[in-house]
Formats: structure tokens, sequence, C-alpha cells
């Protein structure tokens, strides 16, 4: 193959690969505008950086939420369980998702407020789906 056909092959898969980031950027905003009820929350996610590696209904880095909002319907303690995993980061829960990346962990650069207001509408997803 010439460098010219190389060079227009790489632009096309460029291209296409840009198409589709934009669509799952355009997707997740839609999410996080169309639900009032947790738009703190998305606020907060989006300025802390949250938003980089998750999103509302699919996987970007991290599990969407609504995954983890499943995983975590039937745990008594789920809420205490995903503050502390805010706080502290850590990998090994999410591995087919995350393939072994590590989630920072949050204390000290978000309030116990804003992460406790994250883990209320992560949760709260479960809900608002079967309803």
């Amino acid at each position: 193959m010439n460098r010219y056909k190389l060079f227009l092959t790489l632009l096309a898969s460029l291209s296409f690969t840009a198409c589709d980031m934009n669509q799952n950027m355009h997707q997740n905003m839609h999410a996080l505008s169309s639900n009032k009820e947790g738009s703190g929350a998305r606020v907060i996610a989006a300025s802390n950086g949250c938003m980089g590696c998750h999103a509302v209904s699919n996987k970007i880095i991290g599990p969407a939420w609504k995954k983890v909002s499943e995983r975590y319907k039937d745990i008594p303690d789920a809420k205490i369980k995903l503050i502390a995993k805010i706080k502290s980061g850590g990998k090994g829960n999410w591995l087919r998702e995350t393939k072994g990346k590590t989630m920072p962990g949050y204390e000290g650069k978000m309030s116990d407020e804003e992460i406790t207001t994250i883990v209320d509408y992560i949760l709260a997803l479960d809900e608002a789906r079967q309803n």
C-alpha cells in the first residue's frame, strides 16, 4: 500500500472514531441534562472529573452508573460502601469493565456532602428505571 492510501485509510479511521466519540458524548450530555432531580449530582461529578471515566448509561473506562446502581440495589449498606469506594478509590470490583484500571480516591478532593449527593443519585438510577 502506498503512503497516500495508508494516509487516507488512517484519516478515515480517525474520522469514524471521532464520530463515535461525539455520539457517545452527546448521549452522555443528554442523560446529564434530562433528569432535573440529579442535576446537582451531575454538576458535582462533571466538575470533579468523574464523567471522564463514567457515564449514566454506558461504560467509558469505569462502569455505567446504571450498572453500579443495579449491582448495589439489594445490598443493605450500599450507600456506605459506595461512599467509601469513592473516597478511597481502588480497583478489582469491575475488572471486566475497567480491564484493571484504578479509580482514584476523592477523599479530600470532594466534600462528604458532594460524595453523598453523587452516591444518592447513582443508587436512585435503579429505582428510576423500575418506575
